[in-house]
């Protein structure tokens, strides 16, 4: 006998699980029973992530980042200005460390300008302005970029959530799912639920998830990336305004940049490492499931094969303080590794499939239900609007 009778379960209470609960139930939607393995929320990806309001400035026009990314701006500054939520618009600077960057730094200044953004070429003298220590010869403004916690929009999530009948239920982590005639029968820690839908939301556990609703292979793989950023004194920088470098083409992490967080924190961050355990955020941490799993996917081996330099950058920065201060100072040169006052680190769920890195948000629907496969960054940004990128979906169902 079940304990919940419910419409919709959504498996996860992450930014994407709350945000969908949150769209749900304003649409009207009864019955929504929300599990997570977690005795709370903020535990993972959301509470652990830069609080980049993130412009779209580099997914191209078309991508389902893109356009979730330049909707999700709008309505999370929306959602933020309607419920008193902290944030600030100082804009961002993308700079290029010398020539060898000029040609991708002209590259997403197009991109930035065919999706709409506000944006201008700055000048050394330009540059200086921002701050005396910045060593980069030429680079562009982005307006549409600014700060938030998203911690709090959570929060607002699942409080408004709850008000409008939402069933929030945490420490009931995924036993079984059993397909009954049309529904299902969730088992979630001590609770079952049945349900005729199921939306996984479960981030670094999508995979899994998926795999086991479904009772089929899943097509991707998560691989989880270990990502540091140190703190450093909050008057070495002259600005609020975010610092980026120009990333790499090929990979879909943005590079080492410096970020004054919401709370006036100084942030320089983060690298991009692999992890051996999907939630080993606290010093080296081994999983052997998630040994076994990041490497019975071909993708880690193409990708040391391909971009074998890249690897080795990434893995001499999280190892070695030094490197990481010179990356760094390739760009700002008030960084040294003497500086660090302080560590915090979080793990992108990053999808592969067919042996490479997934670079666009994956949603897939399976017999009545929708599993989001890839959300990392900029997911917390896009979070409305992936949720409404979800209900498409779930009502093509119905």
């Amino acid at each position: 006998m079940s304990d919940y009778a419910s419409e919709i379960v959504i498996i996860g209470c992450g930014i994407i699980g709350g945000a969908l609960s949150y769209k749900l139930a304003k649409l009207g939607y009864n019955d929504i029973v929300v599990i997570d393995k977690e005795n709370t929320i903020n535990k993972h990806q959301t509470g652990r992530n830069s609080g980049v309001i993130h412009s779209g400035v580099y997914y191209p026009k078309g991508s389902l980042k893109s356009h979730n990314c330049i909707d999700g701006y709008n309505q999370i500054i929306g959602f933020l200005d309607e419920h008193k939520i902290p944030y600030k618009i100082p804009g961002k600077l993308i700079v290029a460390a010398d020539q060898t960057e000029y040609d991708e730094l002209e590259r997403l200044y197009q991109n930035a300008l065919d999706v709409g953004l506000q944006v201008n070429h700055m000048d050394r003298q330009d540059i200086l302005e921002i701050d005396p220590n910045l060593v980069s010869q030429k680079g562009f403004f982005v307006k549409e970029t600014g700060l938030t916690d998203y911690k709090k929009v959570l929060e607002k999530f699942v409080d408004i959530g709850r008000d409008l009948g939402v069933k929030y239920l945490f420490s009931s982590p995924i036993k079984e799912i059993i397909q009954v005639d049309s529904s299902f029968e969730v088992k979630a820690g001590n609770k079952t639920i049945s349900t005729k839908y199921i939306i996984n939301c479960a981030g670094l556990q999508s995979d899994r998830v998926y795999e086991l609703s479904t009772g089929l292979k899943s097509p991707v793989t998560i691989i989880p990336f270990k990502g540091e950023y140190f703190k450093v004194p909050k008057d070495s920088y002259n600005s609020d305004i975010a610092i980026y470098p120009v990333p790499n083409p090929d990979f879909p992490f943005l590079g080492v940049h410096l970020t004054r967080m919401i709370d006036g924190t100084l942030k320089v961050g983060p690298n991009a490492v692999l992890s051996f355990s999907r939630e080993g955020y606290d010093g080296f941490k081994f999983n052997i499931k998630d040994i076994i799993s990041n490497f019975s996917t071909p993708t880690l081996f193409n990708i040391a094969k391909k971009y074998k330099s890249v690897v080795v950058k990434e893995l001499l920065k999280h190892k070695s303080k030094s490197f990481f201060e010179e990356s760094v100072r390739k760009y700002w040169n008030n960084f040294d590794r003497d500086s660090i006052i302080g560590y915090t680190c979080g793990i992108r769920a990053q999808a592969t499939e067919k042996g490479k890195l997934v670079n666009d948000f994956k949603i897939v629907c399976e017999n009545n239900q929708v599993h989001v496969l890839n959300a990392p960054s900029p997911a917390a940004t896009s979070c409305l609007s992936i949720a409404e990128t979800i209900i498409n979906e779930f009502e093509n169902l119905r």
